[in-house]
């Protein structure tokens, strides 16, 4: 009800704090939608992966964020050959592109397991963060280039608001399905299946792990090796979906962007960061 109220009240604003009249807009609102999706992803991947390679692998935290740097930095390179291929597959098949790579990097983190060769992983990195490269850049464009040329700021902003929403939700939302699939999967070892410390390892991976230390060694290990297992069950449901939504939106991205101009005039740009 307090959405539709304000969806109505900013309508009929003369400057309102977000202008919903350019949703009306077919490829504004695809552009606003793939953006939000893709950080969606990402923010999710890094949440995923920040657990797993500490929680499953038993790596340092500054192992796991040396092992996640390839895909920022594929992401850069993605953003330098997005605009190479705008001529070619145009501004919707750029960022469809970008989108079912990711939806293919996802799925092959439904093969993730307790041990891990780091070189079979790379690939996966590498391509998912070209693909977000394409999807950010091609659409911080697409987001100009699809709205009034006196609204362009107006435009920018909502993006800007798309990026931090769509970060927020990949979190609260990915987060909570990871935890939901651990918790209905966990099956804890004899003799913790109730009282605090069954309770206690049912909440997450990293509170079993802690539970564990205070457990005889042979009852630890069984824990430990259950709790990861409830975990990888909830990081490959998490990337099933994750990849299902991504190749969804791909093609919502070819649809719903088509006939976005590859070149947008300069004077639009200035306008949007003035």
């Amino acid at each position: 009800m307090l959405l539709g109220w304000f969806w109505w009240r900013q309508r009929r604003l003369a400057e309102p704090l977000i202008d919903v009249r350019l949703f009306a807009r077919r490829a504004f609102s695809a552009s606003i939608l793939t953006n939000l999706l893709a950080i969606f992803a990402m923010s999710a991947m890094m949440l995923m992966f920040a657990w797993y390679l500490q929680l499953v692998l038993g790596w340092s935290p500054l192992m796991a964020g040396l092992a996640q740097l390839p895909g920022g930095l594929s992401g850069a390179v993605g953003g330098v050959l997005a605009a190479r291929l705008i001529p070619l597959l145009g501004r919707n098949g750029v960022v469809a592109l970008g989108l079912a790579m990711n939806a293919g990097s996802f799925l092959y983190y439904t093969t993730l397991g307790t041990e891990l060769n780091y070189l079979t992983l790379l690939p996966a990195l590498i391509v998912g963060g070209v693909g977000v490269g394409f999807a950010f850049t091609v659409n911080n464009d697409n987001v100009l280039a699809t709205a009034p040329r006196q609204r362009a700021g107006a435009a920018a902003a909502v993006s800007e608001t798309a990026f931090e929403l769509g970060g927020a939700l990949g979190i609260a939302v990915l987060g909570t399905v990871l935890t939901s699939a651990y918790r209905s999967n966990l099956e804890l070892p004899a003799g913790l299946t109730g009282g605090v410390t069954g309770g206690a390892a049912r909440e997450s991976l990293a509170s079993a792990i802690a539970v564990a230390q205070s457990l005889p060694a042979g009852q630890a290990a069984d824990l430990v090796r259950a709790a990861q297992a409830a975990f990888l069950d909830g990081v490959h449901l998490a990337s099933y979906v994750t990849a299902g939504l991504l190749a969804l939106v791909a093609l919502l991205a070819l649809v719903g962007l088509r006939g976005v101009p590859k070149v947008i005039p300069e004077e639009v740009l200035t306008a949007a960061h003035s």
